[in-house]
């Protein structure tokens, strides 16, 4: 393995470092105090993705992206999650990229295009194993009836397509629904649901084959997860820096918090994982851009970052003293506002899944 970076991909870094230190990080206390940005703040940031031709630049080229190569694409994915103001660049789920015909128009292009929003509702409360999730999809004249719930993340949009897994007789498969026909405020155990109770899909809607929605996005879904780790990467930063922060300005007893041993060995501690964590993810996008098939690698950089995330958050939190020194600064309001914790926690235990499988089969065949 190379351990220098290209001159291109440092240049490319250093100007997405240069857009975040310039206009997202001064937008983010204006943005925990709404919990929204303005449409103009959105439409600037755009802009000045547009312009730096960021946009759709981590897309596959053969789907009219930049085909960024995945070493340069996670630094640039570092840079932008060193920021808690929600950036896009034009991505969208691995599993889109299986529209075909009116689909492509209908879905891909405009979500692409970031004139749509793709929201996946996968999630149930009872876990990762599909066999035990509620939402089954039952056979109809024009497709099928939907019926179940599903955890989601955030609000949907008028504009936004939920992409919803049930289980139909073939097997799981994938549906694309508008957020404008359904309804999304219900609350399971205090998170944001969608229930559907006969909702009639038809086959126009079905994404990939009946039956095969746990194919969809397998050829992409190892580069997502490695891009996720340095998204997340990114995040543990910002949170390092805040937390370094607020020990050297804050006083107490006499005295800046920076002199507490205990909070200089957790600062200490946090920056040594996170450059471990680091150089795992771009271990695993360089065994990427080499062709190498790395399902078992790209899960383990989803578990290693995902548990990072977590507990800089828990000791950034310490070092504040509780949730923050206000409530514009809150690691955890501000984590979870990217990276939903039960989002996080369905990502960590299909990961963990993985993992475990390869360590058991590796005993297996010895």
């Amino acid at each position: 393995m190379d351990f220098e970076f290209s001159s291109d991909s440092l240049m490319l870094r250093d100007m997405v470092r240069r857009f975040v230190q310039k206009e997202a990080r001064p937008l983010e206390m204006g943005y925990f105090t709404r919990g929204v940005l303005d449409p103009q703040e959105v439409a600037r940031l755009r802009s000045a993705v547009e312009q730096m031709g960021l946009w759709g630049l981590l897309v596959p080229e053969r789907y009219g992206g930049g085909g960024l190569d995945l070493i340069s694409a996670c630094l640039v994915e570092m840079e932008l999650g060193a920021t808690f103001v929600p950036v896009e660049i034009g991505t969208v789920p691995p599993a889109l990229f299986a529209c075909t015909g009116e689909q492509v128009a209908r879905f891909l292009e405009p979500a692409l295009a970031g004139t749509m929003h793709i929201q996946v509702a996968a999630r149930e409360t009872s876990g990762v194993a599909p066999e035990t999730w509620s939402m089954v999809a039952a056979p109809w004249d024009e497709g099928f009836r939907l019926s179940g719930v599903k955890l989601v993340s955030r609000r949907p949009g008028p504009q936004d397509v939920l992409l919803t897994l049930a289980r139909a007789p073939q097997g799981l498969t994938a549906f694309l629904i508008d957020a404008a026909q359904v309804t999304v405020d219900g609350r399971v155990k205090g998170r944001l649901s969608l229930e559907l109770r006969d909702f009639e899909v038809g086959r126009e809607r079905i994404l990939g084959e009946v039956g095969g929605a746990l194919k969809l996005g397998g050829e992409q879904a190892p580069r997502s997860w490695i891009l996720s780790g340095a998204r997340y990467l990114g995040m543990v930063e910002r949170l390092l820096e805040m937390g370094a922060e607020h020990a050297r300005d804050w006083i107490s007893l006499g005295a800046p918090l920076a002199v507490r041993p205990a909070l200089r060995g957790m600062l200490a501690d946090l920056r040594s994982e996170q450059e471990a964590a680091r150089w795992l993810v771009l271990h695993a996008a360089w065994c990427a851009d080499q062709g190498q098939s790395l399902k078992t690698e790209a899960a383990l950089v989803r578990l290693r970052t995902g548990e990072l995330l977590k507990s800089a958050v828990d000791r950034v939190t310490m070092a504040f003293g509780g949730p923050g020194p206000t409530a514009q600064i809150d690691a955890r309001r501000m984590v979870h506002s990217l990276a939903p914790p039960e989002v996080l926690e369905f990502a960590l235990d299909q990961a963990r899944a993985l993992v475990a499988a390869e360590v058991m089969a590796a005993v297996g065949g010895r």
